[in-house]
């Protein structure tokens, strides 16, 4: 055995100083006679003498033979580390239109893809010399995405959504994209005939509704599967196309809409039967996906990461933080079988993608996809005089159910109507509206009245022009429409003027139906006086409620909604919805 290294020996220097010190103040204290004290030093010697023995080398001995399992194990780990970092530096970035075998005419092997059943199972990127096939039918239904700001976590949603619309056309798979970091990254794939949704964190308003929309579909799909007894989507005769709902940014969506998260957890658990799919895609997976979600999402591809945990969060171990920087795309994906290393592939031309998908949708005729979802009102609707001819319903402007804009109508045959709100909210620009539609339509005579500087003018309204009126010379029509501005007077029940005692029998009038205008609900009745109301909200909630605006409504409006001129909500019996009068 050859002397110790100097490591040894300085460690063996270092565990001898304390026993060294603890001596010398043992001696001194038999010198003058503290027996006591002496005794209580000696463990201390002791434990300090046993530690220097333990640090002497020890003899040679026989050689241990290695442990055959154990070396096949070492042996197993690092050369699987060596072969995943292999595969990432051999596996280069490939475009998707190379994996898809685009051809000189893309469109044809679209279309030829289309006419075959429905194939979830596309490239996504390169794993040595083979592509790797993602199938969200079988691995799936729903995946994680998550990596660090320029692992190239978008590139991949791109190429992903590309590849699935290539290989199945719109009548089978649509996509709902949600964007929280500006829109940049759906932008191109709009233009998709598969897309029926796209938002962005920029309209937290449009984001709401895309939420909304999205659980009304699942509801919608629960019901169509019941009607048909069907405990699968795929065991319905002709069923609703497949959604894939892709969101980047997952943890921007959880903290500025918490409250919807939900919506989308209950998409995770019940969204294999129905035929929606969900792609989420973060920066950090850990604490931003609740446990609920995670648990219904049985694929995980795992970007660059700064943080091991997070890569163990959806790999089991730390591999992805090791990723480099230089290598843009390299991922790892965990399908709950195996977890394979590849190299995302990329979009050469997004563009020219989309023009010959959407070619390919042209020449096999597929029809439009209805929007799952619309725009929020708009800040001003213009009035399109048209010559309606049933009186049935009277437009006036856009209604608003929550998730889909629609014509807002009311009847004019079927009572009286209430238009009730604040001076400048636009009760007279409503009215005029009004009587100016019901001057066109058959089988009604319009009359219109307002008071100036307290005197009363009535007029009759035929074609959109006034004429003078006369009660003598009251028109044959069925039914009269009397339009009444500025009416808060005429409900003082002290008043006995002509006017007031006219107005006060027409309301009660079956053959006349009354439109009037006044600034508070105070003096009117319902449904004596009207079943209909067009309530322009003032601002001050107790009287909102009491005008009849329902309390989930005026939570909903934003401040927007309150300074708008012409944004009413329209009340017909116990519906209410928020409407944008024309002007």
């Amino acid at each position: 055995m050859g002397a110790p290294p100097l490591r040894a020996r300085l460690t063996m220097f270092a565990a001898a100083c304390p026993m060294i010190a603890q001596a010398l103040m043992m001696v001194i204290l038999l010198l003058h006679g503290q027996w006591l004290f002496a005794a209580m030093i000696a463990p201390g010697i002791f434990a300090c003498l046993v530690s220097l023995l333990l640090t002497l080398p020890s003899p040679p001995g026989p050689e241990k033979a290695p442990d055959p399992q154990q070396a096949t194990i070492d042996v197993d780990i690092t050369g699987d580390a060596d072969d995943r970092a292999a595969d990432l530096r051999h596996a280069p970035s490939q475009p998707i239109e190379s994996l898809l075998h685009f051809a000189r005419l893309p469109w044809r092997a679209i279309v030829g893809r289309w006419l075959e059943p429905l194939d979830l199972a596309v490239p996504i990127g390169m794993t040595g010399s083979e592509p790797l096939m993602l199938d969200l039918n079988r691995q799936g239904p729903h995946a994680l995405v998550a990596g660090t700001t320029g692992s190239g976590k978008s590139v991949l949603l791109q190429s992903w959504c590309l590849a699935l619309a290539s290989m199945n056309g719109p009548e089978h798979l649509n996509f709902v994209f949600l964007d929280f970091k500006g829109g940049s990254a759906f932008r191109k794939l709009e233009r998709l005939p598969h897309t029926v949704g796209s938002v962005c964190d920029l309209d937290l308003a449009h984001a709401v509704r895309a939420l909304r929309a999205l659980e009304a579909e699942l509801t919608r799909r629960e019901q169509l599967s019941a009607a048909v007894h069907a405990s699968d989507i795929r065991d319905m005769v002709n069923p609703p196309p497949r959604l894939i709902v892709v969101i980047d940014e997952f943890h921007a969506l959880k903290d500025q809409l918490p409250d919807y998260v939900n919506r989308l957890v209950r998409i995770a658990s019940l969204g294999r039967s129905l035929g929606m799919y969900l792609i989420a895609c973060t920066q950090n997976p850990m604490g931003q996906v609740s446990a609920d979600m995670k648990a219904n999402m049985s694929v995980s591809i795992c970007l660059r990461v700064r943080d091991r945990l997070q890569s163990c969060e959806l790999l089991g171990d730390g591999r992805a933080a090791d990723l480099s920087p230089a290598m843009p795309g390299a991922a790892f994906c965990n399908d709950s079988e195996q977890v394979t290393a590849f190299r995302c592939a990329t979009a050469r031309d997004i563009d020219a993608v989309c023009r010959q998908i959407a070619f390919a949708s042209r020449f096999v005729g597929s029809p439009p996809q209805p929007s799952l979802f619309t725009a929020p009102l708009p800040r001003h609707v213009k009035d399109r005089t048209v010559a309606d001819h049933a009186p049935q319903r009277i437009r006036f402007g856009l209604a608003d159910d929550g998730i889909n804009l629609r014509e807002a109508t009311v009847s004019l045959t079927g009572g009286n109507i209430g238009v009730i709100g604040p001076q400048g909210r636009g009760k007279t620009t409503l009215l005029k509206t009004l009587a100016r539609h019901a001057s066109m339509a058959d089988g009604l005579a319009v009359r219109v009245s307002s008071p100036h500087r307290r005197v009363w003018s009535s007029q009759w309204l035929h074609g959109g022009r006034c004429t003078p009126y006369a009660s003598s010379d009251a028109p044959p029509p069925p039914h009269i429409v009397w339009f009444v501005d500025d009416a808060d007077e005429l409900f003082d029940p002290f008043r006995t003027d002509e006017q007031a005692l006219s107005f006060t029998h027409a309301l009660a009038d079956e053959s006349v139906s009354v439109v009037f205008a006044v600034s508070t609900i105070r003096p009117i009745r319902i449904p004596e006086h009207c079943n209909t109301r067009i309530v322009f909200p003032c601002g001050e909630r107790t009287s909102d409620l009491m005008a009849g605006v329902p309390a989930r409504l005026l939570d909903m409006m934003s401040h927007i909604d309150a300074d708008n001129a012409g944004r009413a909500v329209l009340i017909e019996g116990t519906s209410a919805c928020l409407v944008q009068c024309a002007s």
